[in-house]
């Protein structure tokens, strides 16, 4: 009896403590559980805080900058478009002669103009691009990317690939009517484009070392080209012409050409993105364009300028 007894609280303790200990196992588990539930629940919410705040990120508008005190939005600038240093540009065949023609002719292609479909859609396109690029893109321009373009190559572009300078007519300060590519047929050119006074030290820069370096050659020449595109500074040019013939010498007074009007599709044709800055074109004697620069010279350009055109004149001899 005493050993059945024995036995019955063994097993009753044996029992007691097995159960305590997977009790305390249970809840260890049920813990460890809690804690995985908790880590999920936290990351969970990280990534639901990370996405929002990417949401707001997204739909947070654009800071507007305005100009000085008013409500007048500042225009935001472009990126820059510009040619690739050393790619041809010109046009694909030799210009040729400026066509004039007599005011009934002029009238009778403006009234084919206004009833062609095709060109009241190319002038739409136009008028599209003008409302949509800001007045005050070129000075954003060279306030935000400065007054260089690009650095000129070092190269001239081979004879095979150059394009041809496109024709433009203008008055010389000595007052005659003139075409560029006549006036640089037969020598090599260094040709200077200046829309504004701004560009004046740009192509000077050129200049004073084409002069300098090839003064008295009869094989070479500078021409300097000034265009004004608004119809009112274009009076305004008109009365300076007395201090600009002063400013320039008088050897090269008929070879300084004023031209006013629109240039867009010459603009386009050699590759001049801001017309605030000078543009200087190296034309051997078949008016073919074989090198280019802008802004003013920096570095080695003048200098390799001179060296190019001193390569174009041997090729002229040979």
């Amino acid at each position: 009896m005493l050993s059945s007894g024995h036995s019955s609280v063994n097993l009753l303790r044996n029992s007691r403590a097995y159960f305590v200990r997977n009790l305390h196992s249970t809840r260890a588990l049920l813990k460890d559980a809690e804690a995985k539930t908790q880590e999920q629940k936290q990351e969970q919410k990280q990534e639901q805080k990370q996405e929002q705040k990417g949401q707001a990120a997204a739909e947070t508008p654009e800071k507007i900058e305005y100009i000085g005190n008013t409500r007048f939005p500042r225009p935001r600038p472009k990126p820059r478009k510009t040619i690739q240093p050393g790619e041809a540009v010109g046009q694909q065949t030799p210009a040729g002669k400026v066509v004039h023609k007599a005011l009934r002719e002029k009238i009778d292609d403006k009234w084919r103009d206004i009833l062609s479909p095709e060109k009241n859609l190319e002038t739409r396109a136009r008028i599209i691009k003008e409302i949509t690029e800001s007045h005050w893109q070129n000075i954003l321009d060279l306030r935000n990317n400065g007054e260089k373009l690009f650095e000129a190559p070092a190269d001239l572009i081979p004879a095979a690939t150059a394009r041809y300078l496109p024709n433009l007519e203008g008055k010389t300060l000595t007052g005659d009517t003139v075409d560029i590519v006549d006036l640089c047929r037969g020598k090599t050119t260094l040709l200077t484009f200046e829309f504004v006074k701004f560009a004046e030290k740009h192509t000077r820069s050129f200049i004073n070392m084409f002069e300098k370096t090839f003064e008295g050659n009869e094989k070479t020449q500078v021409v300097q080209v000034n265009i004004e595109e608004n119809w009112a500074k274009a009076a305004v040019l008109r009365l300076c012409l007395p201090y600009v013939r002063r400013s320039i010498p008088k050897s090269r007074h008929a070879r300084y050409i004023v031209h006013y009007g629109g240039v867009e599709s010459l603009r386009g044709i050699l590759g001049i993105a801001n017309p605030l800055i000078g543009y200087s074109f190296l034309v051997d004697s078949k008016t073919r364009i074989r090198w280019y620069a802008n802004g003013e010279a920096v570095k080695n350009e003048a200098a390799t300028m001179a060296v190019l055109t001193e390569a174009l004149l041997r090729k002229q001899k040979t």
